[in-house]
């Protein structure tokens, strides 16, 4: 792994010190979305400071501490990095048993190592390990591998229980319960079905006339503002005293609920 302070692309550009560089990844991630990074502190330090400046949350832990304490916030966290020791035993098979019996393969797994044989990639990725990478690190292909995982499993537990994640937005398919950030909202039935239909359509601008057909039943063009009224009201609900707002204004179509995670 490289500590040096200027890290250097694959082009031979320089770039910024790893401690507040942000890629250009199109966006930076605003989400707060919590990652375990397990290993020594020299070995996790740099790639801790590139999870914080893209916008995560990190939870650090050497693996003696979190053995130790056993159920150790792997049920809270969304992803669990495990950052091998230079010169490691191969063989972790204990160590690793252990963590995806822990996460009950709701959270996925990245292992972080220095160059190792092909054959203990494919041995690691066999016994469940989501993804492993070789030193040197590609920091935007890590942040992108980080955010391709993080999507899938998103998208498998919304699926097992009918939830709809939109940054800390949750919509419950099932139940009709809304929340923010843990918060429960209140909403009227017209509300939550006006959201629903958003969330379903997420970061897609919907007409009025989409959402009057969709969630109110008109067919037909009206000459209405019931979609202004009642998205005034949702903003009030969502996104007030928020610093992201979710519900953006589409000029001249319409609205979308937008999120850039």
């Amino acid at each position: 792994m490289q500590h040096a302070a200027v890290q250097q692309e694959a082009n031979g550009n320089e770039i910024r010190p790893m401690a507040w560089q942000r890629f250009e990844t199109g966006r930076v991630s605003k989400m707060k979305t919590s990652i375990l990074l397990i290993g020594l502190k020299e070995r996790t330090n740099v790639i801790k400071e590139v999870l914080c400046a893209e916008g995560y949350t990190v939870l650090d832990s050497t693996w003696e501490d979190l053995y130790r304490e056993q159920e150790f916030q792997l049920t809270t966290c969304s992803m669990v990095i495990r950052v091998m020791e230079e010169n490691h035993d191969l063989k972790i098979g204990e160590e690793l048993h252990w963590l995806l019996e822990q996460k009950e393969g709701s959270v996925p797994i990245i292992v972080i190592t220095s160059p190792i044989p092909p054959e203990q990639v494919v041995a690691w990725l066999d016994q469940g390990v989501n993804d492993v990478i070789v030193e040197p690190i590609q920091w935007k292909v890590m942040m992108a591998r980080i955010r391709s995982l993080l999507r899938v499993f998103a998208n498998a537990v919304q699926m097992d229980e009918e939830v709809i994640v939109v940054h800390d937005l949750k919509v419950n398919l099932r139940s009709r319960r809304v929340s923010r950030a843990g918060e429960y909202l209140m909403l009227t039935p017209k509300e939550y079905e006006l959201l629903e239909f958003l969330a379903r359509h997420v970061n897609e601008a919907c007409t009025r006339s989409m959402i009057l057909r969709e969630v109110w039943g008109y067919d037909f063009a009206m000459d209405t503002n019931v979609v202004d009224v009642y998205i005034k009201h949702l903003r009030v609900k969502v996104d007030k005293g928020r610093d992201i707002k979710l519900i953006q204004t589409v000029r001249g179509v319409g609205y979308m609920l937008h999120t850039d995670s």
